[in-house]
């Protein structure tokens, strides 16, 4: 069961419709809209993602999340040479990346965690993303303010 964080009591999806949405044949994707919220142009750690094609599955470090009612799971990559970082310098607050967190069509997903996403360039499962110390940001550049807010997508 999905429930709000603004109201605990108040229940998003039903079991069943969570049940329906992992099920064979439908499809669930964890995307996050990320945004600048400063005046200024972001100048300190700017946003970098990762190409998930270039993301081996033995680059992946699995953990588990432990909650009172049930056990999840994430990932933390091993940093590697192959891996292909982007960044988007001096975003301003007009602009916003919609980052893949997790969709479960991608092919490390669906071979649960065998295949990595460069094996079928299709669809990535997600998108490694962080915030890094750029070396030619004016060391009187203002600090970053951003937010990050997660969306369950699922059809």
């Amino acid at each position: 069961t999905f429930r709000t964080l603004l109201d605990p009591g108040k229940t998003l999806l039903e079991s069943e419709e969570v049940e329906l949405a992992l099920s064979e044949g439908h499809r669930y994707a964890i995307i996050n809209l990320w945004r600048n919220i400063a005046a200024e142009a972001v100048a300190n750690h700017p946003l970098a993602l990762c190409d998930a094609q270039s993301v081996a599955p033995e680059d992946l470090v699995v953990f588990e999340i432990h909650y009172k009612d049930r056990i999840g799971e994430n990932y933390f990559a091993k940093q590697a040479p192959l891996h292909d970082w982007y960044f988007y310098p001096a975003m301003t607050r007009d602009e916003a990346l919609l980052i893949k967190q997790w969709d479960s069509m991608g092919p490390l997903a669906r071979s649960q965690g065998q295949r990595g996403d460069a094996e079928e360039p299709t669809t990535c499962t997600f998108s490694f993303h962080t915030s890094f110390t750029d070396d030619l940001t004016p060391g009187n550049a203002p600090q970053r303010w951003s937010i990050e807010v997660r969306c369950a997508v699922m059809y």
